[in-house]
């Protein structure tokens, strides 16, 4: 065997090094050391013996593991169920063959969180809670033998779950251990988005596209709900637009893009998105999609209303096209009780769109059973919703309702 190095600074284009090396197949990995370390020599950089050891220890024991394993990433970075599951198959195959192998232990946590968010368990033979559990083993598995991929194991597990403090320490981790791996760039962009900095998570998104210019689609997934928690509805609009054209069978691209298309008026255009989503399920089953749903990461507190805000959307593409917020407004002034309540809440659905029928939210508030229900709509329609100020100040005392009018008044004042 030859292999034929050369150095290039991506930056300018310059000739940094270059080299040639001659070595025998079956001693593969000991010409990869070498390799390795002319390159660490010509770049000057002075590796710790922790850095040493953890090089070493992302290589597997033999070739054929690193090739079930090169197979199993490249069809997990498809983003379907069927590809998945030939993913999983060979990923565990390299485990098989290498049970020290912390990148593919990695990887199968990676793949198990993956069908989890994505429903795609009765598609694999098994309900999501068993690829749930199974997902965490992987994980701990993967932490025995620590790579870059295990600290972003960690970082999306903990975000997964709410805990954006250790996402991002973990997610920092991993960019420490290996800063070339776009999949750390990737979970950090994640936990800064679920902790309120979507602008700076961006910028690592972009930094995971120029390291990975072939990106996947997970990458679209994290840059557009990045720009929709930043409420810039029309560029996510266009980011998730984009991604499906590029990758048709990117199935978890379909809600979040239903979602911001229903926000910005598109009301066909994201049904039919959710229709696609969910093949013939009827518009009982479209209806129950929202309450069914992952959707992935988990804000902590502060900024929970941007998962609430994703929800919503897909709850308004799911609703028949006649029912609109005018309709609704008509239906809360002289319906009976049942759809005065489903009126209210829809309304608040709707969101900014819905400012039209804060007069006849306002008036709501006088009407006990729909009082919560009228507080939650107008703080989620927000600043337009400033008319209904004074009532709040009247509530945000009251025993039941108190908490739920000062949070209503916190964000159409905008705090």
């Amino acid at each position: 065997m030859r292999v034929n190095a050369q150095l290039i600074d991506a930056l300018t284009g310059g000739h940094v090094w270059a080299d040639r090396f001659d070595g025998n197949v079956a001693d593969i990995f000991a010409v990869q050391d070498v390799v390795v370390a002319k390159i660490v020599e010509a770049l000057k950089v002075n590796l710790t013996t922790t850095e040493k050891t953890e090089i070493a220890r992302a290589k597997p024991d033999n070739i054929a593991a690193k090739e079930a394993f090169e197979e199993g990433w490249s069809l997990y970075l498809r983003y379907n169920a069927k590809d998945t599951a030939a993913a999983i198959t060979s990923l565990k195959k390299a485990t098989e063959l290498d049970p020290e192998y912390g990148r593919a232990y990695a990887a199968l946590a990676l793949a198990y969180f993956r069908v989890v968010e994505s429903l795609w368990g009765k598609e694999l033979g098994r309900d999501e809670p068993y690829f749930w559990w199974g997902a965490h083993d992987y994980a701990e598995l993967a932490k025995k033998y620590p790579t870059s991929l295990s600290y972003t194991v960690e970082a999306l597990r903990d975000a997964y779950e709410g805990r954006t403090e250790d996402a991002r320490r973990n997610a920092g981790r991993a960019i420490a251990l290996d800063p070339n791996d776009p999949e750390a760039h990737i979970a950090t962009a994640w936990a800064l988005t679920i902790s309120g900095e979507p602008a700076e998570a961006l910028n690592f998104v972009a930094t995971a596209m120029r390291l990975n210019p072939n990106y996947p689609s997970h990458y679209v997934l994290a840059r557009g709900l990045a720009l929709f928690a930043m409420r810039d509805l029309k560029q996510a609009a266009e980011v998730f637009g984009e991604g499906v054209r590029r990758n048709p069978d990117a199935t978890a691209l379909f809600l979040p893009l239903s979602s911001v298309l229903a926000q910005l008026g598109r009301r066909e255009e994201a049904r039919q998105m959710l229709e696609k989503f969910r093949p013939g399920i009827g518009q009982k089953g479209l209806e129950n999609i929202p309450d069914t749903l992952h959707l992935s990461f988990k804000s902590d507190y502060e900024h929970a209303s941007v998962r609430e805000r994703l929800n919503d959307g897909v709850r308004i593409a799911a609703l028949p096209l006649d029912v609109t917020v005018a309709s609704l407004e008509a239906e809360l002034e002289t319906g009976n009780l049942f759809s005065q309540l489903y009126a209210t809440r829809r309304l608040g659905w709707f969101g900014p769109a819905a400012a039209q029928a804060v007069p006849a939210l306002v008036e709501a508030l006088k009407v006990e059973h729909l009082r919560r229900e009228a507080i939650e709509a107008l703080g989620k329609i927000g600043p337009p919703a400033r008319a209904a100020i004074p009532a709040l100040v009247a509530l945000q005392n009251e025993a039941l309702v108190g908490i739920y009018a000062k949070d209503a008044l916190s964000r159409i004042r905008g705090n």
